[in-house]
C-alpha cells in the first residue's frame, strides 16, 4: 500500500517533472516546443528531444519529410535540425539535449524514458506528412496504455494555438469508481503548480441514470465530487464540480469548450483493453479535443473489480 507521504511525493514529481522527453517527427516542433518550454520553466526540468528513424522499408519514398537514403547523412541532418531546436530551450535557460535513435517511435520513446528517467512525455498525434502519420499517428494511444508517466498529447485541433501553453483552467473527468485517486491528485497538484482553476467532471451513463432515480443519482455524484475537494486552506485556486449525463467523450469535449479548458487531465485505466481501441472515448478525445490532453495511466489495486471492458469514467451507480 502506498503511504500518503509517498503519494504526495509522486504527485509532485509527476506534476513538476525534473526531466521531460519531447518526441518529435520533425514536422511538429513549432507546436510542441512552446509547450515544452513553458512546462520546463514551471518545473525547472531538463529536456531531451528525441526522433526515431523508422526502418527504411516502412517509409514511402515520396512521403518522408527528409528522404531516408544515405543513413549517415540523414542522421547528421536530423541531429543538426534538433540541435537548432534545442537552442530555443537554451536561450530560455533550459538545459536541453537531443537524441536520434533507430527503431519504431513507440519503442524508441520507451527506451529513452528508461535512459533519461524522464517523468513526462510531450508529443503530437499527427505530423504534417505521411512520415508523421506513420511514426506518431497511433503511438500516443499506445504510450498512454503502456508507460507509467504522464503523456502530454497535442492533438490536431490543439496544435495551432499557443493559448493553452500555460494552463489557467484545467478539466479533469473523474470516474468515482476504482482507483481514480492518482489522476485526481495529479490534477490537483498541477492546478496548484500553475495556480489554475480546476473543474472536476463526472459523466453519468444516460441509460443507468434513467433506470435509477435520476435526482438521487445526480445528488450522489455531486456530493461525491464535492467530498474530493481539498480544504480551502490548502488550495490556491478554485475547484469546481460538474455532473452531467450523456455520451462520455461528447460530454467531456463539451465541458472543455464550456469551461474554456487549457488542459484536460485524463486518467487512463491500465487494465482496460477497450479504453485504447480506435473507437474508444479516449481516442476520440485525443483526436478532437480543442486543447492538449495530459494522460496518466494507473494500475488497479488487487482489490479493484476486474471488468476489463468497463470504461474508466462510467458511474458505478
Amino acid at each position: 500500500m502506498r503511504t500518503p507521504t509517498k503519494n504526495n511525493f509522486e504527485n509532485r514529481t509527476l506534476a513538476t517533472p525534473e526531466r521531460i522527453l519531447v518526441a518529435t517527427d520533425l514536422t511538429d516542433t513549432d507546436c510542441l516546443v512552446p509547450h515544452a518550454i513553458a512546462q520546463a520553466i514551471a518545473s525547472g526540468a531538463r529536456v531531451t528531444l528525441v526522433h526515431a528513424l523508422p526502418p527504411s522499408e516502412i517509409v514511402p519514398l515520396d512521403g518522408a519529410a527528409i528522404p531516408y537514403v544515405d543513413k549517415a547523412t540523414i542522421v547528421r541532418d536530423v541531429k543538426i535540425f534538433l540541435l537548432g531546436v534545442a537552442q530555443q530551450f537554451v536561450l530560455q535557460g533550459i538545459a536541453c539535449d537531443a537524441a536520434v535513435r533507430d527503431g519504431f517511435a513507440g519503442d524508441v520513446i520507451r527506451e529513452e524514458l528508461g535512459r533519461t528517467n524522464a517523468t513526462r512525455v510531450i508529443m503530437g498525434t499527427h505530423g504534417r506528412g505521411k512520415l508523421g502519420q506513420l511514426t506518431l499517428g497511433s503511438v500516443a494511444h499506445d504510450l498512454v496504455a503502456k508507460v507509467p508517466v504522464p503523456v502530454f498529447v497535442v492533438g490536431p485541433h490543439a496544435r495551432d494555438s499557443v493559448q493553452h501553453v500555460t494552463p489557467r483552467r484545467i478539466l479533469h473527468p473523474v470516474s468515482l469508481m476504482g482507483d481514480y485517486s492518482e489522476s485526481l491528485h495529479l490534477a490537483l497538484e498541477i492546478a496548484r503548480t500553475y495556480q489554475a482553476e480546476l473543474t472536476l467532471l463526472h459523466v453519468l451513463d444516460p441509460d443507468l441514470n434513467q433506470n435509477i432515480d435520476p435526482e438521487r443519482t445526480v445528488s450522489w455524484a455531486k456530493n461525491a465530487l464535492n467530498a474530493l475537494i481539498p480544504d480551502a486552506t490548502s488550495r490556491v485556486s478554485p475547484v469546481h464540480t460538474r455532473v452531467v449525463s450523456g455520451n462520455l467523450a461528447e460530454e467531456i469535449l463539451k465541458a472543455a469548450v464550456q469551461t474554456n479548458a487549457d488542459w484536460i487531465v485524463l486518467g487512463a485505466d491500465g487494465r482496460s483493453r477497450s479504453w485504447f481501441a480506435p473507437e474508444s472515448a479516449a481516442c476520440k478525445m485525443i483526436a478532437t479535443a480543442p486543447c492538449p490532453i495530459l494522460t496518466l495511466r494507473h494500475e488497479p489495486s488487487l482489490t479493484e473489480p476486474a471488468n476489463l471492458e468497463e470504461v474508466h469514467f462510467t458511474s458505478p451507480l
